[in-house]
C-alpha cells in the first residue's frame, strides 16, 4: 500500500502525471517479494490483473477464472474490498515455479482514488510450517528451563500432550515417546491417563508408587504429582516429588527432638528420678506435637514454658507452626475473596447479557414484523418456499413482496453487515423500497433499482464527499405478470436462477451495488424478460449461502453446488425442497460457524403463469 500511496501523493503534488504515477506503482509492485517467494498483485474492479509478477498473468482477465474447486478466484477479492474496504478470501493456486496447487489465504484492500484493489496471499502450508517451527523452538526453550528446576531434592517438572506423548522430561529416554502403556504400579491403570483426570479436577493430586534414581526398578516409593492443563496447546504440565521429601523438615525436627530426648533420657538415668519428670515430659510433648504437625494438624501447640534450652526450642517450634498456620489461613481467605469477586462479576455479566439478549430478541420480533408472512402466496404462484437464516438472532438479509395490478413484485435484499447493524440497514431498505415502489411502482424493476440507489444514498447522507458512513445493499427484484406469464428481473449483484424442462440458466445481476458512496447514481440496471412456461422454477439467493464454508476442505458452498441442488430437486414440492436444502447446508457446514446471513427464495407459477 505504501508504494501506491507514495506514487499517488507524488501525482497529487504535481511532481509527475497521474498516468506516470500509476505506471510506476504497477512496475514497483511487480518486483516486491517476501516470505517464501510471496508477492503482491493489483486488480481493477472488473477482476483484470493489471499487476502480477507472473508475465503470463499480468494483464489477464480473471472475471470468469475458477480454481480447481470451481470457485471464482479474483471476483470475491474485489467484492470484499469494494463492499467492506478490506477482507480475507481463500482459493487454491499454483505457487510461483510450482506445478501442484496449494490452498492460499488472501488479504485484499481497496485503493478508491484509482479504482484499484490490491493485496497479497499466504499459502496455508507456509503458515503451518511456521507454527510448527515456533512450537519446536518453544518446546526446546522450555526443556532447557525446566531441566534447571528441582523440587525438593529429586523432584522435577515435565510436560506431555493429550495423546500421552512425553514432550519434556528430565529423563531423555522418555522424551518424544508415547507413554500410553506406562502403568501406575499401585492401580495398574495408565499413569498419564490418571494424571489427565487429576488436571480435570483442580485442587486434587495423584499419589502413586515409583522407583528412585538410587534404586531403579523397585517401584515401592510413594510420589505425589500436581497437574495443570494448558488448553491452548492441549498440554499437561506436571510436577512430581517424593512424599517423604515434602515432610523432610518435619522429620528432621522430629529426629533432632528424638535425639535430644534420648540424650536427656540417658542423663536422667544418671541424675535420678527427680530430674526425670522435669526433662522428659516437655520433650515427649514436643515429640508428640511434631508428629501431629507431620500428620497435617497446624492448630496444635506444645504449650511448653521454660527458660532453658528446651523452652527456647519449644517457643521456636510453636512460632514456626503459628506462622505456617497463618500463611495457610491467609491463602484460604484470599482464595475465598477472589471467589466472591468472580461470583459478583459473573452475576453482573449475566444480568447485562440477559438484558442485551432480551433487547435483541425484541428487535427480532420487530424485524420479523416487516417481513412478508411465509404462508402468504402471491397471486399466480403455485408453490413458494423461503429459507431465512440470520447469522445472529437478527440479521442484514430480508425478503420483500408486494402485489401489483397485474401480478406481484418479489425482492431478496442483502444489506451491509449482520447482527444489529445489519438489522438496522434492513429497516432502511424496507422503508425506502416501499416508498420507491409507491412512487415508481408502474416502472420496471430496473428503474426501481435505480431510484433505490438514489434514495438509499440520500437517506444515509452518503451523497456528499465528507459522509462518515459507507453502507448499502445488494438486491434482486422480480416483477411477475400473472396474466401474460412474463417475469421481468433486474439485479444489483444478486442473480436469478431459472429452471425449465431440466435446463438451468443463471441470469447474473449487474456488478453495481445500491446506496454506497462509490455507487453510480446514473447507472441503468439491466432488465431481463423470462417467459414462464409450464413448470418453470425461479430461485434467488444472497451470497450467504454461496459463501458458507464447510466440507472436508473448508471451502465455500459455491454456485455450482447450489445449481446441482436446483437441477436435481426443482420438480419436487417446494416445501420438501426447503427441507432438503436446509439439510444439505447443515451437513456441509458441519462444525463451522455460519459466516453470513442466508436468504433463499424459490417459487413456481401456476400453469402458464395464468392460474
Amino acid at each position: 500500500g505504501y508504494i501506491i500511496k507514495n506514487q499517488y501523493q507524488a501525482a497529487q503534488a504535481g511532481e509527475i502525471t497521474e498516468k506516470e504515477a500509476q505506471q510506476r506503482a504497477l512496475e514497483q509492485m511487480r518486483l516486491v517479494r517476501y516470505g517464501n517467494n510471496d508477492y503482491l498483485w493489483i486488480s481493477d474492479f472488473n477482476s483484470v490483473l493489471i499487476s502480477h509478477p507472473d508475465p503470463n498473468l499480468n494483464g489477464a482477465d480473471f472475471s470468469q477464472v475458477l480454481d480447481v474447486y470451481n470457485n471464482y478466484i479474483v471476483p470475491p477479492m474485489v467484492e470484499v474490498a469494494r463492499t467492506k474496504g478490506e477482507g480475507f478470501t481463500s482459493y487454491w493456486w499454483n505457487r510461483l515455479d510450482m506445478e501442484e496447487p496449494s490452498e492460499k489465504l488472501t488479504y485484499s484492500t481497496l485503493f478508491e482514488p484509482w479504482s484499484w484493489v490490491y493485496g497479497t496471499g499466504v499459502y496455508l502450508d507456509d503458515i503451518k510450517a511456521e507454527v510448527d517451527r515456533r512450537k519446536s523452538e518453544l518446546i526446546e526453550e522450555l526443556r532447557e528451563l525446566m531441566r534447571e528446576m528441582v523440587i525438593g531434592e529429586t523432584g522435577y517438572m515435565y510436560i506431555f500432550s493429550s495423546d500421552m506423548t512425553m514432550l519434556i522430561h528430565p529423563n531423555p529416554e522418555y522424551e518424544s515417546k508415547n507413554l500410553s502403556s506406562l502403568e501406575d504400579p499401585k492401580t495398574g491403570r495408565p499413569l498419564l491417563l490418571e494424571l489427565e483426570e487429576v488436571a480435570a479436577n483442580p485442587g486434587t493430586n495423584l499419589q502413586y508408587l515409583w522407583d528412585r534414581p538410587d534404586d531403579p526398578g523397585n517401584y515401592v516409593y510413594e510420589k505425589i504429582s500436581w497437574v495443570l492443563h494448558n488448553e491452548y496447546f492441549d498440554w499437561y504440565i506436571a510436577s512430581s516429588v517424593y512424599t517423604d521429601e515434602l515432610y523432610s523438615q518435619s522429620r528432621f525436627l522430629t529426629t533432632n527432638i528424638s535425639i535430644i530426648t534420648g540424650i536427656i533420657f540417658l542423663l536422667s538415668l544418671t541424675l535420678g528420678g527427680l530430674f526425670l519428670r522435669k526433662f522428659i515430659k516437655p520433650i515427649e510433648k514436643l515429640s508428640s506435637v511434631a508428629l501431629q504437625v507431620q500428620a497435617g494438624d497446624l492448630k496444635v501447640r506444645s504449650g511448653v514454658q521454660r527458660n532453658d534450652e528446651i523452652g527456647i526450642l519449644a517457643r521456636e517450634f510453636d512460632n514456626m507452626i503459628e506462622k505456617l498456620d497463618g500463611h495457610v489461613e491467609q491463602l484460604d481467605a484470599t482464595v475465598k475473596e477472589k471467589t466472591r469477586e468472580l461470583a459478583d462479576n459473573y452475576d453482573k455479566l449475566e444480568y447485562a447479557n440477559k438484558h442485551i439478549l432480551e433487547s435483541i430478541y425484541y428487535a427480532r420480533t420487530i424485524q420479523q414484523a416487516i417481513l412478508p408472512r411465509m404462508n402468504i402466496v402471491p397471486p399466480g404462484v403455485r408453490e413458494l418456499f423461503i429459507l431465512w437464516r440470520p447469522k445472529d438472532i437478527i440479521g442484514g438479509d430480508i425478503y420483500w413482496q408486494r402485489r401489483t395490478e397485474d401480478g406481484f413484485l418479489l425482492a431478496v435484499i442483502d444489506c451491509t453487515g449482520h447482527g444489529v447493524p445489519g438489522a438496522i440497514m434492513t429497516m432502511v431498505a424496507s422503508i425506502t423500497l416501499n416508498q420507491v415502489v409507491q412512487e415508481h411502482g408502474r416502472s420496471g424493476p430496473g428503474m426501481i433499482l435505480k431510484e433505490m440507489n438514489k434514495a438509499v444514498q440520500s437517506v444515509l447522507r452518503q451523497h456528499s464527499s465528507d459522509a462518515k458512513s459507507d453502507d448499502g445493499l445488494d438486491m434482486g427484484l422480480c416483477h411477475v405478470d400473472a396474466s401474460s406469464g412474463k417475469l421481468v428481473f433486474a439485479g444489483a449483484r444478486i442473480g436469478l436462477f431459472v429452471c425449465e424442462n431440466d435446463e438451468l440458466n443463471e441470469i447474473k445481476g449487474d456488478r453495481q451495488s445500491i446506496g454506497y458512496k462509490s455507487s453510480d447514481m446514473d447507472f441503468e440496471f439491466t432488465e431481463h424478460v423470462v417467459d414462464l412456461g409450464l413448470g418453470t422454477s425461479i430461485y434467488m439467493t444472497t451470497d450467504g449461502l454461496i459463501g458458507q464454508v464447510g466440507g472436508e476442505s473448508c471451502l465455500p458452498f459455491g454456485r455450482t453446488r447450489f445449481a446441482e441442488f436446483i437441477q436435481k430437486r426443482h420438480h419436487e414440492p417446494f416445501s420438501e425442497q426447503k427441507l432438503v436444502l436446509e439439510n444439505i447446508l447443515s451437513e456441509y457446514q458441519g462444525d463451522q460457524e455460519q459466516r453470513d446471513d442466508i436468504t433463499v427464495v424459490g417459487f413456481k407459477c401456476q400453469e402458464g403463469g395464468r392460474g
